[in-house]
């Protein structure tokens, strides 16, 4: 069990759905300060108002309106109305409410940063969007009492406003508790988990596996969805129809769950493009990977050909070039050193890429708020 200096009631406000698909950043936050003893609440968006319990945490659901303004307005009441003794705001919405939360409640607030986010809606939604989230990030975060964010280089950014503490997304060990006998030596299985977007390679993936599957029998399992990208979806659908490709589209796995569908494959695919807000990215999937005893392949950019050289836990490769990829799919599953990588990997990820190793950090920092 862990301890914690003070036992408070604490409000966990998301700005995307929190159930569905389950948010495993949000779930391991909150499961470390219930065991801590605190009493943990989270409001999220979601299709229906209702309130939900999870593993000893209420879930608060707001109904999501089509209406300008009407959902952010229902989860800012939902926190006003919570009674809470520190409000925890996750992403760049909630941050803007604490904003007013703050000297509303007299509580402190901790914002959670999990993006590049000014770089990301640059790129999304051009320089303006990029401007002015900057803009609120200059006035919101001096004002918050603590930052959580994901990496080292978020906090050397954040911290020209605030002092910043680093909480890696590294899986818990409880999620990822893998069976040896699961493993089979079937048809090889390639695995890609995450969201669905051409920035994320979903495209280039299925344009590499397409010629992996000219060479050598393989399946392809796709664990993760398309965020209402309807024209993405028919193109990866129909691309695959055509080629007459096998690919196992999974839907949203609870990560709670992926294990057993990781522990059915034999490497795991990473191959981020090659655009501003991911040069610096470390993707959370590769440490769910390498638990799992799977070796990856990911994208050749200077953090990850970095740490993946250095673990030893797989390969890198320019990931946009469909037949650099295939290539090195083929010859990863058919290297003799590749149950090498997933041991390596695996016993790395076990001994220092795990969310146990850091979670006394967040509660370090609530032990200081809740003071």
């Amino acid at each position: 069990m862990l301890l914690s200096a003070s036992v408070a009631r604490i409000g966990v406000i998301c700005d995307r759905e929190f159930l569905e698909p389950f948010d495993p950043r949000v779930w391991k936050e909150a499961k470390t300060l219930l065991e801590a003893g605190h009493e943990v609440e989270i409001i999220t968006p979601h299709h229906e108002t209702t309130v939900e319990e999870l593993d000893g945490i209420r879930v608060i659901c707001c109904r999501v309106n089509r209406f300008p303004f009407t959902t952010a307005l229902r989860l800012f009441r939902a926190a006003l109305r919570g009674g809470y003794d520190l409000l925890h705001c996750h992403e760049v919405d909630p941050l803007a409410y604490s904003l007013l939360l703050r000297p509303l409640t007299g509580r402190p607030v901790v914002w959670d940063c999990h993006e590049y986010y000014a770089s990301m809606k640059r790129e999304l939604q051009g320089p303006l969007a990029g401007a002015l989230v900057q803009l609120l990030l200059s006035i919101a975060v001096p004002r918050t009492d603590g930052v959580v964010t994901v990496d080292r280089k978020l906090v050397r950014l954040l911290s020209r406003w605030k002092t910043a503490i680093s909480l890696p997304n590294y899986p818990r060990t409880a999620d990822f508790i893998t069976d040896p006998l699961a493993s089979s030596d079937e048809i090889p299985r390639i695995i890609y988990a995450g969201s669905l977007t051409a920035s994320r390679g979903i495209r280039k993936t299925l344009r590499a596996f397409r010629r992996l599957s000219a060479r050598i029998e393989a399946e392809l399992l796709i664990a993760g969805g398309f965020h209402a990208d309807r024209d993405l979806e028919a193109w990866c659908r129909d691309y695959c129809d055509r080629h007459g490709l096998r690919v196992e589209w999974l839907g949203w796995v609870d990560h709670r769950k992926l294990v057993k569908v990781l522990q059915r494959c034999q490497v795991g695919l990473s191959l981020l493009q090659p655009v501003p807000r991911y040069e610096r990215a470390m993707p959370t999937k590769i440490f769910e990977y390498m638990l799992c005893g799977l070796p990856v392949l990911a994208t050749q950019s200077p953090v990850l050909r970095k740490f993946i050289d250095r673990t030893g836990c797989g390969t890198t490769v320019d990931s946009t070039n469909p037949d650099a990829i295939a290539t090195a799919m083929e010859a990863l599953l058919e290297s003799p050193d590749r149950q090498a990588m997933a041991r390596r990997g695996q016993r790395i990820a076990k001994r220092c890429l795990t969310w146990e190793v850091r979670q006394d950090k967040l509660l370090t920092l609530y032990a200081r708020l809740l003071v």
